[in-house]
């Protein structure tokens, strides 16, 4: 499969970058391929401006934006690798749905003014890093934003039926030993998640 990765961290040397590393070479070990959008590297421009939300639906986007679908559309498959910031995305990654996703391309209203998904991609896999602990999630929910807003009401609702959450906690104190289990865990599921879609880590 083409997986096309969107990496949402502004730090080359973060945990993050390293998780996408291992995803990456994951992933390669059983002969997928790999398209990396790395958007702060690339200098994605995430504010979607008046002009440009004239224009939504009335001619096609913009050249930066007109890239990035047809990467999408390259793609079997989509990974994001993001910190969760007040219990949602980043900015850049929040602008890149806002200009990226759009009404003709990600979805469609129908008559009865539902939403009708039009991504094709087989699965999606979302992995975050965390600042607050496992038992702070558990106990006060802290996963449900994030769960509603992106992955249930945004990629589903986009079409993605098969989408997989992973969240790596309490990073700001992570030990060495705690740092080697998630990047051998983000290693595992590049080689297992995109071959069977059900499966669990």
């Amino acid at each position: 499969m083409h997986i096309l990765i969107v990496l949402a961290h502004p730090r080359p040397a973060s945990l993050n970058a390293a998780v996408c590393d291992a995803l990456c070479n994951g992933l390669r070990e059983t002969g997928h391929t790999i398209d990396l959008a790395d958007l702060n590297a690339e200098g994605f421009d995430p504010v979607l401006r008046g002009p440009e939300l004239d224009q939504l639906g009335a001619g096609p986007p913009g050249k930066d934006v007109a890239a990035y679908q047809q990467r999408m559309l390259q793609a079997d498959a989509l990974a994001f690798i993001f910190p969760v910031w007040w219990f949602g995305l980043p900015a850049i990654l929040k602008g890149f749905i806002d200009r990226v996703f759009q009404e003709g391309f990600a979805f469609r209203f129908t008559s009865r003014g539902r939403v009708r998904g039009l991504l094709a991609h087989k699965s999606a896999l979302v992995i975050c890093t965390a600042g607050a602990s496992s038992s702070l999630y558990r106990l006060f929910r802290f996963s449900r934003p994030l769960e509603k807003t992106f992955v249930e009401w945004t990629l589903k609702t986009c079409g993605i039926r098969t989408v997989r959450q992973v969240i790596f906690h309490d990073v700001k104190n992570v030990s060495a030993a705690a740092r080697a289990r998630y990047l051998k865990q983000a290693r595992r599921l590049g080689r297992e998640y995109f071959g069977n879609e059900i499966s669990a880590v």
